[in-house]
């Protein structure tokens, strides 16, 4: 949201305030002790609302005269406008109008932030800060851009529906009643949790445009969120953390360990579950098991994985796609060291989106610069039968 709806919001529910304060007043039911308290406290919110409007507008005012400079000094540090944001976004150009002080923060999409134009970065932004974030966080495990999600406003708690099981139908015979079959369906609750990091530079780093020091600190940031969030999207317990996508999956096959796993338990886990979820659906394990599944052949002792011979494309076993990530353990009774699923049936809730902001106060003694890194969400499965896991005794 760019300063003049800031300005227009504030205005808008000022303007509501006082008509408000004008119904209290011609109120003749209440007291003159009731009528000065909600009067006051409207009257707060009313002087609150002009400071938020007041101090909006003087931003704007600010940063179009920054603009005003940057285009006569050949648009090097232009920061970007909304009809531009509009089509082709270039965080790099709103990243340094952070880092000037021009805005305060800003909110980036993981789903559609890109890079910004190498050609008016400058050296120091070489490469956009929030895609590099990004990136560093879909490195860590593909499965976040895989899954479905929904973005919210706000963090309240919400109701999401879980189907448990499907409807059955039958045969109906000639003026014969229809039998009823009601899917299983049960309703978790979905909050949000936040995860974030502050990085540190000091003045000095930040001021020499020979490095990429927002590219370095991206990369760390982005791999220490992606981290902790990945973690619990996979494997957390629903105990202050969200349901993981693993620790969702009921056990479809059983093996004795990783190392006496066998081509027909990959066949058999795949079909255990159903067609329609097959289409989407890949295998995750850690990259220790995938020394043992490279081993697994055929009954023709042709090996069944096959490399990716396409940049950016993964590898596969059985024509399906195979992703790695550390959280899946590879030892242990009831261990699930390999999950077969729809990933796209994983709900992630994200409040907003990923958040960056600036501090020259957090260090002020000691003259560094902080960026902030924040993500709130969560996720859990809503369709049960839409992955399994395949569990060892040992």
């Amino acid at each position: 949201m760019d300063f003049a709806s800031i300005a227009k919001v504030a205005l808008e529910k000022r303007a509501n305030l006082i008509s408000e304060l004008r119904s209290v007043e011609a109120d003749t039911t209440l007291s003159e002790g009731e009528k000065r308290e909600r009067v006051e406290r409207i009257d707060t919110d009313v002087r609150g609302l002009e400071a938020e409007a007041r101090d909006a507008v003087e931003r704007g005012e600010r940063e179009a005269e920054v603009r005003s400079l940057a285009q006569r000094a050949g648009g090097l540090v232009l920061p970007s406008t909304p009809e531009q944001r509009q089509g082709q976004r270039d965080e790099a150009a709103e990243l340094r109008a952070v880092a000037r002080g021009d805005l305060p923060g800003a909110d980036f999409d993981l789903r559609t932030a890109t890079s910004g134009n190498a050609a008016n970065a400058g050296n120091t932004f070489a490469t956009s800060f929030v895609a590099q974030v990004i990136e560093a966080m879909r490195v860590r495990s593909d499965f976040f851009s895989k899954a479905r999600t929904l973005t919210t406003a706000s963090g309240e708690t919400i109701e999401y529906p879980v189907k448990n099981g499907r409807p059955t139908a039958a045969q109906v015979a000639e003026n014969a009643a229809y039998g009823k079959s009601d899917g299983s369906w049960t309703k978790t609750s979905i909050g949000a949790y936040k995860y974030g990091v502050i990085v540190e530079a000091t003045q000095e780093i930040v001021a020499d445009s020979q490095l990429d020091i927002l590219g370095i600190l991206a990369e760390d940031a982005g791999e220490a969120v992606a981290d902790k969030v990945m973690a619990d999207l996979l494997v957390g317990n629903g105990t202050g953390k969200p349901w993981g996508w693993i620790t969702r999956a009921t056990g479809g096959v059983n093996a004795a360990s990783l190392s006496a796993l066998t081509t027909d338990n990959l066949i058999d886990l795949q079909h255990s579950i159903l067609k329609p979820y097959r289409r989407n659906a890949v295998f995750m394990t850690s990259d220790t098991a995938i020394q043992t599944l490279r081993k697994l052949k055929d009954a023709n002792g042709q090996y069944i994985w096959q490399p990716s011979v396409t940049a950016g494309a993964p590898d596969t076993i059985l024509g399906t796609a195979v992703m790695t990530d550390p959280n899946v353990v590879t030892a242990g009774a009831g261990a699930k060291v390999l999950v077969y699923g729809d990933p796209s049936k994983y709900l992630v809730r994200q409040v907003k989106n990923l958040r960056v902001v600036r501090s020259d106060e957090y260090g002020f003694d000691r003259d560094v610069t902080a960026f902030k890194i924040t993500w709130r969400g969560t996720g859990d499965l809503f369709d049960l039968a839409s992955v399994k896991a395949l569990t060892v005794t040992a």
